[in-house]
């Protein structure tokens, strides 16, 4: 039994792969997959996360159900904040439990969900020794940019 190569990531076949995924910019999810319409936005950037090639129909379904969890992390912290800015014998100390448990539940199994489809911060960003090269790039040019009290610099935002 022969499996296919995959294809190399410095060929011209994988550059022009990725130029169709990025102008794809998405995977629509597959409707039996149970995302919530106001999930939409996470599911977008979740899937911008790796590469459109890199997706299986069952990666699809996890990542929908990865969505409406982080959707379900909003809605109960909205839960808590009303909670907590309750007072008296208005405030119920159960109820802020329970709410907090449930966030703390939830994002573990986001967690963990993002580890499945390997879109975990190590699995997109990389080793953290290559992140801090990164971030002192930056920190090096914001600090250049900020010492341009005169405005000679040309700025590549417009």
């Amino acid at each position: 039994m022969s499996t296919k190569k995959r294809t190399r990531s410095d060929s011209t076949t994988a550059v022009i792969k990725a130029m169709g995924n990025a102008a794809k910019n998405t995977i629509e999810p597959p409707e039996y997959a149970g995302l919530m319409p106001n999930a939409r936005p996470f599911w977008d950037s979740n899937i911008k996360s790796k590469s459109l090639d890199l997706w299986t129909e069952t990666d699809l379904i996890e990542c929908a159900d990865l969505c409406n969890n982080q959707v379900r992390i909003i809605e109960l912290r909205k839960e808590l904040a009303k909670e907590n800015k309750k007072t008296g014998e208005e405030r119920c100390p159960k109820e802020i439990k329970r709410i907090d448990s449930q966030i703390t539940d939830l994002g573990r199994l986001v967690a963990a969900q993002k580890r499945n489809l390997q879109i975990h911060s190590h699995a997109t960003n990389g080793e953290s020794r290559d992140q801090i090269k990164l971030n002192k790039n930056e920190q090096k040019a914001r600090q250049y940019l900020d010492d341009d009290k005169q405005g000679l610099l040309a700025m590549p935002v417009h």
